[in-house]
């Protein structure tokens, strides 16, 4: 086996994305046509052109569709010590190989949703709207006294101006861009599945923070599993399922 072949990605070289891109155009394909007819997410496709690690089976599909040998196109590696490059872990080629494989499962459990009365489950993205939601829970806010009598109007002085929400909305993805961990509240119908799940679905089509690997989980489905892993097990299970698919 060659060095080139010991890693689990590949890498283009720039001389060899240049030839990528030419190939594009003779063949009238564009990034998003290509990873449409291989059946890849548009990440991985993206990152091949971008230089960036790719697992070497869809580094090599995508060489074959565009006709080339995928050693043509390959970074040439550095003349290091084998043992730093069996010891090294290409964290990029991984999740899009971890991406790849719960594709399928994100797809089945994230992009439909049943409706009441329906027969058949609809797809998300037919009902799907923007979501706008508070940054804090208007409830819990404390106003000084000249604020609080600056927002109560003297016909609504018994309710005490409680009927007011002055804070500013923010496009949901916007928040979830903005804040790592968070925690989305809202009344029942209110919609916090169907962004969850609209969320998922973003990501594993690449659309939306496509370097992560997103894995959807219910509380229902985490409390009815059998022996009560814990979170990370149960995460690792899914990824086992999605592999099984």
């Amino acid at each position: 086996m060659s060095s080139a072949m010991a890693g689990r990605s590949h890498q283009a070289s720039s001389e060899g994305i240049k030839k990528a891109k030419q190939a594009l155009d003779e063949n009238s394909l564009n990034q998003v046509s290509l990873a449409e007819d291989l059946k890849f997410s548009r990440a991985t496709v993206n990152n091949f052109f971008a230089g960036k690690p790719v697992d070497r089976k869809y580094f090599s599909q995508i060489c074959e569709k565009l006709g080339f040998e995928w050693e043509e196109i390959v970074t040439k590696p550095a003349n290091e010590p084998e043992t730093n490059q069996d010891s090294s872990i290409n964290i990029d080629g991984l999740v899009q190989d971890v991406r790849e494989t719960i594709k399928p499962l994100i797809q089945e459990r994230c992009g439909t949703m049943r409706v009441l009365d329906m027969t058949q489950p609809i797809g998300l993205n037919d009902i799907y709207t923007n979501v706008n939601i508070l940054q804090r829970i208007t409830g819990t806010r404390r106003l000084g006294i000249d604020e609080f009598l600056q927002q109560c109007k003297n016909e609504d002085f018994d309710r005490f101006g409680l009927g007011i929400i002055t804070e500013k909305r923010v496009p949901g993805l916007e928040a979830v861009k903005k804040y790592p961990k968070l925690m989305i509240l809202g009344k029942p119908g209110a919609g916090k599945t169907t962004f969850l799940k609209y969320l998922a679905i973003q990501c594993i089509g690449g659309d939306f923070q496509a370097e992560r690997v997103p894995i959807f989980v219910t509380l229902k489905d985490f409390a009815e599993v059998a022996n009560k892993p814990s979170l990370l097990n149960f995460i690792i299970q899914f990824v086992g399922q999605a592999s099984r698919l």
